[in-house]
């Protein structure tokens, strides 16, 4: 009878860093807004103080404060999503509106009301330091037909990113002496007298809702919208970090070949906002053992992976590697197979990857502790 064995099989992970550690985001900020616009007819143009700046984040916030709910049909120039849009009654419609990595230059904006009848009212704000692609993250609207002094609006869902922007809107009865923005928020644009007033907070607590408390002088009834930005993720570079050591668990020779499976997170981080993409790759040294015995160089396969987003991050890898992929092995280790990837605009930020791996033993394995090097590297294009 065969005896039996311990074949302990201990994975030494070596991460290659191919960049230096990640800059300091400058974080979102106010670069100029434009004074409320006022127009009546078919559109209506909203002004800034100067040229916008390459990659920045427009935000604009339209209203129509007649009873033109029914009758009005809001448009924006090409490039430019409504985030959010809320009638107060028959009064409005509100909206906030964005532009995502907007061109060099820009100095006004001109909204269609697709109403003769309309009675507009527009304002527009820069700021840098937001994701160049799908910035847009939480919304929220609310129409309240009870007068408050009390004004809140809500997001639908929790902030995802930390240093993330939100904006909001809000659509009152004309004639208020007050409108006050609430506890952490600033105007954008402040006309009790009209009943359009915006405010905005930057970095807002991630992973709840997020509401704005506002307040008014006298009651009124209400409505009001709200959207939240995420951050850029740029002005750093390209990172991947692993643990110094993994350890497979060990398998008992039995005349029979035996696998030993385990799981690994890898971090990796784009920070350069340019949307490119990546590609993390991997090659190993052979599983040996002290005396010489090694494994076969085909013996290792990543079955699979999972990605998980962590704090900071602006988009999920879109990953197109088919698994298993079997990982190279050789004493000089040999040109590093792909293993993981993220398409165009996808993957900024910081991402936990899980990575699952099998190795397979065969049945006239020597026994005894086998360890191996992985070098896995990341670069940039899926």
């Amino acid at each position: 009878m065969k005896a039996r064995a311990a074949v302990v099989v201990a994975l030494m992970l070596l991460a290659v860093l191919g960049w230096p550690a990640p800059a300091q985001a400058a974080g979102i900020a106010l670069v100029q807004k434009s004074p409320e616009a006022t127009d009546s007819g078919n559109s209506i143009t909203a002004t800034l103080p100067a040229g916008t700046r390459a990659g920045n984040l427009l935000v604009a916030t339209t209203t129509d404060i007649n009873a033109g709910c029914a009758s009005d049909d809001f448009t924006a120039p090409a490039g430019w999503v409504a985030a959010a849009s809320v009638c107060r009654g028959t009064t409005g419609p509100l909206v906030i509106w964005y532009r995502a990595n907007a061109p060099a230059g820009t100095t006004s904006v001109t909204f269609g009301t697709g109403s003769a009848g309309a009675n507009s009212r527009a304002q527009v704000s820069e700021w840098s330091g937001v994701a160049a692609v799908n910035p847009l993250d939480q919304t929220g609207t609310l129409n309240s037909a009870s007068a408050s002094t009390n004004l809140t609006v809500t997001t639908a869902g929790n902030v995802a990113a930390s240093g993330e922007l939100a904006v909001t809107g809000f659509a009152t009865s004309a004639g208020l002496s007050t409108f006050a923005p609430g506890a952490g928020w600033s105007n954008l644009n402040n006309d009790p007298v009209d009943g359009f007033d915006s405010d905005y907070r930057i970095a807002p607590p991630r992973g709840a809702q997020l509401t704005e408390s506002a307040t008014s002088s006298p009651q009124t009834v209400w409505a009001a919208a709200v959207a939240t930005f995420r951050p850029a993720c740029g002005g750093g570079p390209r990172t991947v970090k692993a643990a110094p050591s993994l350890a497979f668990p060990s398998v008992t020779l039995n005349a029979y070949n035996r696998t030993s499976t385990k799981s690994a997170t890898v971090t990796v981080d784009d920070e350069t906002g340019t949307g490119s993409g990546w590609n993390l790759t991997a090659t190993s040294t052979p599983f040996a053992l002290s005396s010489g015995q090694v494994l076969p160089t085909t013996a290792t396969q990543i079955t699979g992976a999972a990605a998980v987003a962590g704090t900071g991050n602006c988009s999920l890898p879109t990953n197109s590697v088919g698994y298993p992929v079997t990982l190279p092995a050789g004493s000089t280790p040999p040109t590093a197979a792909r293993i993981y990837n993220a398409g165009l605009n996808t993957g900024q930020g910081p991402v936990d990857i899980t990575l699952t791996a099998t190795i397979q033993v065969p049945a006239n394995a020597a026994a005894g502790t086998y360890s191996s090097t992985w070098t896995l590297t990341m670069a940039s294009g899926p």
